[in-house]
């Protein structure tokens, strides 16, 4: 679920693109995409749960909807202040922070396989991302910022989506994470809420990017973090990237070469080696009732 959850994520790299050569600015594109996600979450809400909901649940929710928002703000500005490659190259610094935040929290070292996963997992960032490709021109660090600022919010928003208010149903904790973003982008977007036409001409591209930026990945990734250490949720999310290229080859025709191609396998490959041991495990096969038995 976490694995798909990041491919959603990755998904929306071709329709942010269109977006902003239709003219669309980064704030425009979150403010929809967040309105378009809750109603579509609260209908769901309605239909399929009506269980009740704590104050003090709603709140912790509603700050890992703050977190979540600050992936998009910050991802997105970095996109506009630097290049594809290095966006993502930042963004994806989240996964080795995912491991360490583990680490500390848990005051044990990640075991061989983990540290493997991550640095496969890194290698293959450094190739499909391009960055072997890059000019001298120095980075802007405003541009840098965000782009940190993305890597953080996205290590604590995948920690936090395996501890917050984890027993209540799924669609519960993703409705109350996505009115925490909505209102978060309030406050990014001022401009935005004030001229109400422009949600309504981008609803056409908002309806698509709410569904595999917001419904999609943060209902599989609350339903499946729970289940995964913090520093395997990290490693598992990281097909957001292989993901990114893909589409954007076939959907937009972004150029993918042979250093990409070897990097999306490298990532995959990590991504299974972090498995390897669960795979190997054994399952326990049910045991055949015995009938004098009640």
């Amino acid at each position: 679920m976490v694995f798909a959850g990041g491919w959603c994520y990755g998904i929306m790299v071709p329709l942010v693109r269109v977006a902003h050569t239709m003219g669309y600015d980064s704030t425009q594109i979150m403010m929809a995409q967040y309105l378009v996600g809750v109603c579509a979450l609260g209908v769901a809400v309605i239909f399929f749960s009506r269980r009740s909901v704590g104050v003090i649940q709603v709140l912790k929710l509603a700050g890992v909807g703050v977190v979540a928002a600050g992936v998009s703000f910050g991802y997105y500005n970095a996109l506009a202040l630097l290049s594809s490659a290095a966006a993502l190259t930042l963004l994806f610094q989240f996964v080795w922070m995912g491991v360490l935040l583990q680490a500390v929290l848990e005051r044990a070292l990640p075991n061989r396989l983990t540290v493997l996963s991550v640095i496969l997992v890194l290698l293959g960032t450094v190739l499909a991302a391009g960055i072997l490709e890059w000019d001298s021109s120095p980075l802007n660090p405003l541009g840098v910022f965000f782009g940190i600022l993305s890597a953080v919010c996205y290590t604590a928003f995948l920690h936090l989506s395996g501890r917050v208010a984890t027993e209540l149903p799924t669609i519960n904790r993703t409705f109350f994470t996505g009115i925490g973003s909505l209102i978060t982008s309030f406050f990014l977007a001022p401009i935005v809420i004030a001229d109400s036409a422009v949600l309504w001409e981008s609803s056409w591209i908002a309806i698509p990017l709410a569904l595999v930026g917001i419904v999609a990945p943060i209902l599989l990734i609350q339903k499946g973090a729970p289940k995964l250490p913090s520093g395997m949720t990290t490693i598992m999310a990281s097909s957001e990237l292989p993901s990114g290229i893909l589409m954007g080859a076939l959907f937009v025709g972004d150029p993918i070469g042979f250093l990409e191609i070897c990097g999306v396998i490298i990532i995959l490959g990590g991504i299974v080696l972090s498995q390897v041991t669960l795979l190997r495990t054994p399952q326990p096969t049910p045991q055949p009732k015995d009938p004098e038995k009640p």
